[in-house]
């Protein structure tokens, strides 16, 4: 039987071609420059989404502390509201102080009602603004709401 190999000389040749023909240097970018390219404009576009991540977690943060914040002040506002219910209370069993008493409770009503709405009720009446009122208060003192804190001690100091 013969053998079907090929010789090497019978081997057809067939000339090697580039794939692609050499491009001029002015003709446009190469494969390579465009996709360093795509590569650089993909890190910035994730740099830029990972950018927004970030602030979006950081408006979050705040937004939670700031709620945290008006919760802790509004429990402080109606803590101020029922001793000033019991200070009416025990201004009528004693048959005097009412007046500074209602006053009291006037104030604290309406600083729950404008922390619980936003807004102040029409009848609330205007805080009282003096150097005493700002002295009671420590800066220390105060572990979340200072503002609130200092606006119910100015009320307080009232009567």
């Amino acid at each position: 039987m013969p053998s079907r190999r090929r010789s090497k000389s019978s081997a057809p040749s067939v000339p090697v071609t580039p794939s692609s023909p050499p491009r001029a240097a002015a003709s446009g970018p190469t494969d390579v420059e465009r996709f360093a390219a795509a590569l650089k404009d993909s890190a910035r576009a994730d740099r830029e989404k990972a950018d927004l991540a970030q602030q979006a977690r950081a408006q979050a943060a705040l937004a939670a502390d700031e709620a945290a914040a008006h919760e802790v002040a509004l429990s402080a506002a109606r803590r101020e509201l029922e001793r000033a219910v019991l200070g009416v209370r025990a201004a009528k069993q004693a048959g005097k102080g009412r007046a500074d008493a209602d006053a009291a409770w006037k104030v604290a009503k309406a600083l729950v009602i404008e922390l619980e709405t936003g807004a102040p009720p029409s009848w609330a009446p205007a805080p009282v603004a003096g150097p005493a009122a700002a002295d009671e208060l420590e800066p220390e003192a105060s572990v979340a709401a200072p503002d609130v804190e200092a606006e119910i001690a100015d009320h307080t100091s009232m009567g």
